[in-house]
């Protein structure tokens, strides 16, 4: 059972936590006023129980090690940064930033963020490779404060089988916040002339105890060489998603809910022929809340969406039902532990561990 933890993964463990205390040690004046690195230890193991889901099924909904069951395997969401301000004058400031995840499985490259940019009176603008900006609006929905299990369901379903966690090539926008209301967007370039670029627009307010969003993903298509030599892509040219949240404070209590309609065009021009045409309900739901507890807080989620399909078209439809507990020991430091059951394969998953923000 224990098998799964290797020297390999203790070693990268061992190495995110003596990073990020390194890190957090470095006295900021040693890169300027404007400067600052930072990291989070984001260090758990996560597991299966229920019904036993293959690594060989490649089921997004149960993606690790060996698949749902009795084994389980240590999880890498740690990361470090870096990033930097310098004012010009009172209306222009350029920023530089750069993260990346520390997993020892991984080659290490600033996969996270890697851009620059430019805040002015009449808004942000940043060029590079960052969050894609419809994944973004998830943390308006998302009760967790690290990357997990549960919450990856969350992110599958607002994914919609069309979406990104991170956009590389990317120009994106953030207005000024004028009373509560915001207007973001953000453009993709293609990869080469046979691909399609990317559009992502974004609109929030937030009053009181309040707050309402709206975004629509236009997404880009990279083409692939299907049978017989052919130009194919895994989605039409009409393909999108369509997202609206609200949430609402209650006191102490936050309560969040948003709306899915999304569609992959699988009848459009250019899709390969191989890939399965089942579409499945373009709607879907997400639903979420945040209780606090003495030294911690509660969390309940639930999702519903037939807009998911792996890599090889396969529907693979999530019905999440997940709760969560953080326990503060700090505003940086974090245990958490989540536990959900996706009802329609049957198969249930579990993480826990340690948050620490340096």
């Amino acid at each position: 059972m224990g098998a799964t933890i290797t020297k390999k993964r203790l070693l990268g463990t061992l190495l995110a936590a003596l990073l990020g205390v390194l890190l957090g040690a470095l006295p900021t004046c040693v890169f300027g006023a404007t400067a600052r690195v930072y990291g989070i230890l984001d260090q758990g193991l996560v597991g299966g129980f229920d019904e036993h889901i293959p690594a060989s099924a490649h089921d997004i909904r149960h993606n690790w090690g060996k698949g749902n069951g009795s084994n389980f395997r240590t999880n890498f969401t740690s990361r470090f940064g870096y990033e930097s301000y310098e004012r010009i004058s009172d209306d222009l400031e350029f920023e530089v930033r750069l993260e990346s995840t520390i997993d020892p499985e991984s080659r290490f490259s600033f996969d996270r963020h890697t851009y620059i940019g430019m805040n002015t009176r009449y808004g942000t603008f940043r060029m590079g490779r960052t969050r894609d900006l419809i994944n973004g609006a998830a943390s308006r929905v998302d009760p967790f404060i690290n990357d997990g299990l549960v919450q990856d369901k969350i992110l599958v379903a607002q994914h919609a089988s069309i979406g990104m966690y991170r956009i590389p090539r990317s120009f994106t926008y953030i207005s000024p916040n004028v009373g509560g209301l915001q207007f973001s967007a953000q453009y993709g370039m293609r990869k080469s002339a046979l691909d399609t670029s990317a559009t992502k627009l974004l609109l929030t307010y937030d009053a009181a105890a309040w707050g309402w969003h709206a975004g629509i993903d236009l997404p880009s298509r990279d083409h692939y060489t299907g049978d017989n030599n052919s130009i194919v892509y895994h989605y039409g040219p009409r393909a999108r998603n369509v997202v609206i949240g609200a949430l609402r404070k209650f006191g102490s209590i936050r309560v969040s809910g948003q709306i899915l309609h999304s569609t992959r065009d699988m009848n459009g021009a250019g899709v390969d022929p191989a890939l399965p045409r089942i579409n499945g309900s373009p709607w879907g739901w997400i639903a979420t809340m945040r209780m606090p507890v003495t030294a911690g807080e509660l969390k309940f989620v639930l999702v519903d969406s037939e807009q998911v399909f792996n890599k090889y078209g396969t529907w693979q439809p999530i019905r999440e039902i997940g709760f969560g507990y953080e326990h503060f020991f700090s505003k940086d430091t974090v245990f958490y532990l989540q536990l959900g059951h996706e009802q329609r394969s049957g198969a249930g998953h579990w993480h826990a561990g340690l948050w620490k923000r340096f």
